[in-house]
C-alpha cells in the first residue's frame, strides 16, 4: 500500500458512504433511509459526516456548505468520487465535474 501525503489545506475528499441508515419519525413511527455524506481532509484525516435524505444536487451542495462551516474554511481542492451529483461524466483521464 502506497501512502499518499497531502499538504494542510490542500484537499478534501468527499463522497456518500454507499450505506444508508434508518431514521425513525418519532410522531409516525415511519422508517426512512438516509444517505451518509462523508468528507475527509487529506492532510489530517479530520472527518465530517452527516445524514441527508438523498444524493441530489440540493443535498450535495447543502452538505458542502455545512462541511465548510464545520471545518472553518475551504480547502484548495474538493476531490469527489464518481457520484452523479458531483461528476457529470466519469472518465479516468478527463472527468467532467459538476460546476455547482
Amino acid at each position: 500500500m502506497m501512502r499518499q501525503e497531502h499538504a494542510a489545506g490542500d484537499k478534501v475528499f468527499v463522497d456518500y458512504s454507499g450505506k444508508k441508515i434508518p431514521i425513525v419519525d418519532r410522531k409516525t413511527g415511519e422508517i426512512r433511509e438516509a444517505e451518509i455524506f462523508v468528507a475527509v481532509l487529506g492532510a489530517s484525516s479530520f472527518t465530517f459526516a452527516e445524514a441527508t435524505w438523498t444524493q441530489t444536487l440540493p443535498d450535495w451542495i447543502g452538505s458542502h456548505v455545512r462541511m465548510f462551516r464545520f471545518f472553518g474554511g475551504v480547502p484548495r481542492l474538493i476531490v469527489p468520487d464518481n457520484l452523479k451529483s458531483g461528476v457529470s461524466s466519469a472518465s479516468f483521464y478527463d472527468p467532467e465535474i459538476n460546476r455547482s
